[in-house]
């Protein structure tokens, strides 16, 4: 679990009035799942009643991703288009997963969560769940990943930070936050693997995740995600950074050769140095 925290996107503020369908407390987290329509949210909540959004899937489309940090994280098919093997750490509601076991027909999907109860919440209410091509593992990351032998073409860590305190939380969070961790990580990739990180811009830790992936990972891409306190950031192991018009030419390609909805043009509009 330890599902990085997502400011309210616009869609959130403009839905969030949905039903609470479900809440339960598990020993990470705080789970709230409100629904609206067809539309159902995964939120965890903070000590203090904050909601915090994770997932928003539509159940009659769920492989339209509709929390706009998601959407941003597969701006990794710009540098790694063919992906046969992904594994998404932080399952929250599954949007990711949906999403990709949709647009990505070839894909092996493999996703880890720490918390046994939001496994529970999203095969029971998001509909994600174990199938030919998905495979979810409840299990620390940390553990997951040191132990896993094979490579992976992207990883994808939306584990970053919690929204609940508390030492014992505090230090598995750490974990996944040091070099030696991400050199793990690093390890499991694939010759032109990479790996998308959900951060929050204006937390103050979030500066020092950046160097310390930086120091890991030869060329590193941010990319800010307009509406929200998210930055989405890239790191691959290929030397020396791709130009932004060739981002623009692989987006413009990418259009024609996906027709999976997302705005590969205004990903690279947003890239920052």
């Amino acid at each position: 679990m330890f599902l990085a925290l997502l400011t309210a996107t616009r869609w959130f503020k403009e839905h969030r009035r949905g039903d609470v369908i479900h809440e339960v407390t598990s020993e990470f987290s705080h789970i709230r799942v409100r629904e609206t329509g067809n539309i159902r949210s995964l939120l965890f909540v903070d000590d203090r009643g904050t909601e915090q959004l994770q997932s928003s899937i539509d159940l009659s489309a769920p492989e339209v991703m509709l929390v706009d940090y998601t959407k941003t994280m597969f701006a990794s098919l710009l540098f790694t288009p063919s992906q046969k093997r992904i594994l998404i750490v932080g399952l929250g509601g599954g949007g990711m997963v949906r999403f990709a076991e949709s647009a990505l027909p070839e894909t092996q999907i493999e996703a880890v969560e720490i918390d046994p109860e939001v496994v529970r919440v999203a095969a029971e209410y998001f509909e994600t769940k174990n199938g030919p091509r998905i495979s979810i593992h409840t299990i620390d990351a940390f553990e997951f990943l040191r132990a896993k032998n094979g490579a992976y073409d992207a990883i994808y860590m939306d584990a970053f930070l919690k929204p609940k305190a508390g030492p014992e939380l505090d230090e598995l969070t750490k974990r996944l936050k040091t070099v030696e961790f991400l050199e793990d990580v690093k390890s499991r990739l694939s010759p032109d693997g990479l790996v998308a990180f959900n951060l929050i811009a204006w937390y103050p830790t979030t500066r020092g995740d950046i160097a310390s992936i930086r120091e890991v990972f030869p060329s590193v891409y941010r990319f800010s995600v307009p509406g929200t306190g998210n930055l989405v950031v890239i790191a691959t192991q290929k030397e020396g950074r791709m130009e932004t018009a060739q981002l623009l030419e692989r987006a413009e390609k990418l259009k024609k050769e996906l027709n999976v909805g997302l705005p590969f043009g205004e990903f690279v509009e947003n890239l920052s140095n």
